[in-house]
């Protein structure tokens, strides 16, 4: 019996027949009437998914027998929405499920049955369809089958005749309600307050906001206090000591200052007022020729220089914009932009943003990593609504959970700033160093990859710096760095510590952490010249660093690491390059440390298995448990549509980690674990259980790991770790992993 798929079937040739909303609207009604009669319902409707709000729209209903018109629109005259999370429909919508609701006589309802049957066609959501009914029970199991049919065929139909939501005319904004929540990705973690600023608009919607004053005098006042006040800021950030990366911040705005000191460009720009135009016509003509020259360039490190340009463009016009202001801040500010590279990250963050949304697709990994050094919140969403977001609407960033709040109200504020405050208060205590319950000692160090990082690994008790990411001056800087500057910057790493032992890894460029102009663009990058492979094929960089890395280490516990190495002959190739930079370094008479530590990365499969030969010629291995789990398991960790299959627990993974330990022997306490496995607190007791006693995780969560430590035994982890290997399917792992957690809860 298929009673309402039969009835939509005898309309089904009208769906081609529309053409605007209005003939959409008289579909719509048409559909609903015959669904109706064929279950006695006294009330129906079609809600339409609009893309752009994420809501579900009210599009046409009936209730008894009266089109539902007068109940469509809200006291506004705008049409009904309805948030996904916040009722059944939505819940009907987003899990792609038929709900059956049942109400009894107390509930004060007009129905005493209701069923909610998405509207879908292939992958894709159209809408959700409503009927609801005065009888308890008025929907069999057959009904429900055949409305699911019902429903299918309506979104067939409707997707080959157009969208459910008719979307604006290009050009046309997509309203965005007074308060609502808009959906993400964490990408860092945290929480801000403050107003958005896009920034997708270029400098001309700055510009079109200056007034002239109508004479020459009076623009070229205003261009001057503006340049000025431009000045004065970025030699402000230059001798800032509350961002302690002074070696970075010069990197960073260097170049903006010496634009602002380079005459010819300046002139140019005072000759296009003294000529009749606007300060702020003449800004917006210099800047972007400037900008489309360095564009234009073939070589791609130098053609990124024009975001260099338009961020001072952007800066001279917005001091113009507030001429009896302070000039322009980002104190408070909620950045929301379509795309952001880690120079702009981190120009933000010495500057004091507060947050920033990203709209689009994913985040390279090392945005995230640096993200998460430079403690700015940062969102990742596809909801088009955010490009609507008027410059100076309030907002809150939880990060954290992945919204963002346009217009939050003082329930919401209130009651996401008082959760950070708890987390803020239930950091756990101090502890020099990890070790199990019975003293069994497992040093906890820390990974980082900027000052700002070692500098917190120290507050937070870290035992050392068990990983020290060089490649990220490199990509802040997007080109090599010289000898002199990577010297200053390893050195402040180094004495940042006070003793503590330091190990630099060579930069790992390539894979997602490619340095444009340096490191060509390859078809498949996570396999092709990258990390170690990267250096050896150029060697007066590699050299660079590596006299960098043992001036910096003089007289300190330097360790010298290499990344993605696949064998041990990369191995022997790199310490012959270290050998002889130690002999240039001799000849020219440089203070040096003679006597690092020299040790190799396992992140590779042949790697693992080499694991022995590695540990016969290294002071020490360690473990890069992402990377090492993404080739093993040939998943993407940076594929949001593989996610789900990147499993660090996976039995597969777990073995390899145990046969690197039982490969290394007599080296096997000199390994150490420095990927998101290190501080996973349902793995940690399985690494040290294999006998790992070193972990090295980010700055913010050593403590953590230190007081995971501490609720095991070394005979409770080494059962755990038996107990683990012994798992062959992953089903059996993920319920012993839950089985772990209630065991050992988290503290």
């Amino acid at each position: 019996m298929h009673k309402y798929s039969d009835a939509l079937s005898s309309i089904s040739n009208k769906a081609s027949l529309f053409e605007t909303d209005q003939e959409m609207d008289g579909f719509l009604k048409e559909a609903i009437s015959p669904l109706m009669e064929q279950s006695g319902a006294s009330l129906g409707a079609i809600f339409g998914y609009d893309e752009s709000t994420r809501e579900l729209v009210l599009r046409a209903g009936y209730d008894s027998g009266d089109y539902w018109d007068s109940m469509r629109c809200g006291k506004n005259k705008m049409p009904l929405r309805f948030a996904l999370d916040d009722s059944e429909l939505g819940r009907a919508f987003r899990d792609d499920s038929v709900r059956i609701i049942s109400y009894k006589e107390e509930d004060k309802s007009p129905f005493r049955t209701k069923i909610l049957i998405p509207v879908v066609r292939g992958p894709e959501k159209l809408g959700v369809l409503m009927l609801a009914h005065q009888s308890p029970g008025a929907f069999s199991r057959e009904d429900t089958a055949d409305l699911r049919k019902a429903a299918s065929l309506l979104g067939d139909m409707l997707a080959e005749a157009t969208a459910f939501i008719v979307p604006a005319e290009k050009g046309a904004s997509v309203p965005v309600p007074r308060s609502r929540v808009i959906r993400g990705l964490k990408a860092s973690a945290g929480i801000a307050q403050g107003t958005a600023l896009p920034v997708w608009s270029d400098i001309d919607s700055v510009a079109d906001t200056i007034a002239s004053s109508g004479s020459v005098d009076g623009e070229m006042e205003l261009f001057e206090k503006a340049l000025e006040l431009s000045s004065s800021q970025l030699e402000k950030i230059q001798k800032s000591t509350s961002f302690t990366d002074t070696e970075m911040i010069s990197l960073i705005f260097t170049a903006q200052l010496y634009m602002l000191k380079d005459n010819s460009f300046l002139e140019k720009m005072r000759k296009g007022i003294r000529d009749g135009r606007s300060a702020a016509a003449s800004v917006r003509e210099v800047i972007q020729s400037y900008a489309d020259r360095f564009a234009s360039m073939s070589e791609a490190r130098l053609a990124e220089k024009a975001q260099d340009v338009r961020d001072l463009g952007y800066r001279i016009l917005s001091n113009m914009a507030r001429p009896d202001k302070a000039g322009f801040s980002y104190n408070d500010k909620i950045v929301l932009s379509r795309h952001i590279y880690p120079s702009d990250l981190f120009r933000l963050a010495v500057e004091g943003v507060a947050g920033v949304v990203l709209r689009g697709a994913g985040v390279t990994a090392h945005i995230s990593i640096l993200a998460r050094s430079l403690s700015v919140p940062v969102l990742i969403t596809d909801d088009k609504s955010l490009l609507n977001v008027p410059e100076g609407l309030p907002l809150l960033l939880d990060a954290t959970s992945g919204k963002l709040y346009i217009r939050p109200d003082d329930k919401i504020r209130a009651a996401i700033l008082d959760k950070e405050k708890r987390k803020l208060r239930t950091q756990g205590s101090y502890i020099l160093k990890g070790h199990l319950s019975d003293g069994e000692p497992v040093s906890v160090h820390a990974n980082i990859n900027i000052l700002k990082d070692a500098e917190d690994a120290k507050r937070e008790g870290a035992e050392g710096i068990g990983l020290y990411r060089s490649e990220f001056p490199f990509i802040l800087k997007n080109d090599f760095l010289s000898e002199e500057q990577q010297y200053r910057l390893y050195r402040s790493i180094v004495e940042s510590q006070s003793g503590k032992p330091v190990t630099l890894r060579t930069a790992d460029i390539g894979g997602d952490k490619l340095l444009q102009g340096r490191s060509e663009a390859e078809s498949n990058p996570f396999l092709g010249v990258r990390g170690i492979r990267f250096s050896l094929a150029n060697r007066e960089m590699f050299h660079d660093q590596l006299r960098a890395m043992l001036r910096a280490g003089a007289g300190a516990d330097l360790g010298i690491m290499f990344p993605m190495v696949s064998g041990v002959e990369e191995l022997l190739q790199a310490r012959e390059e270290l050998e002889f930079c130690m002999k240039q370094l001799e000849e020219r008479g440089d203070p040096f440390n003679a006597r690092p530590r020299v040790g190799a990365m396992v992140e590779l499969p042949s790697a693992a298995m080499a694991a022995g030969e590695l540990a016969e010629y290294s002071d020490f291995l360690s473990i890069g448990s992402n990377d090492l789990t993404m080739y093993l398991l040939a998943v993407d960790r940076t594929n949001e549509n593989l996610s789900h299959l990147y499993r660090s627990h996976h039995p597969t993974v777990l073995k390899v980690l145990a046969s690197i330990m039982e490969e290394a022997g007599d080296k096997a306490d000199q390994i150490s674990v420095c990927g998101d496995i290190a501080s996973d607190p349902l793995l940690v007791p399985v690494l040290v259980g294999m006998g790992i006693r070193k972990l090295s995780v980010a700055p913010s969560r050593v403590d953590a790991v230190k007081q995971r430590l501490m609720q095991f035994s070394l005979n409770e982890v080494e059962d755990i770790s038996r107990e683990i290997l012994s798992i062959k399917r992953l089903d059996e792992m993920d319920r012993y992993m839950k089985s772990l957690q209630e065991r050992y809860p988290l503290a």
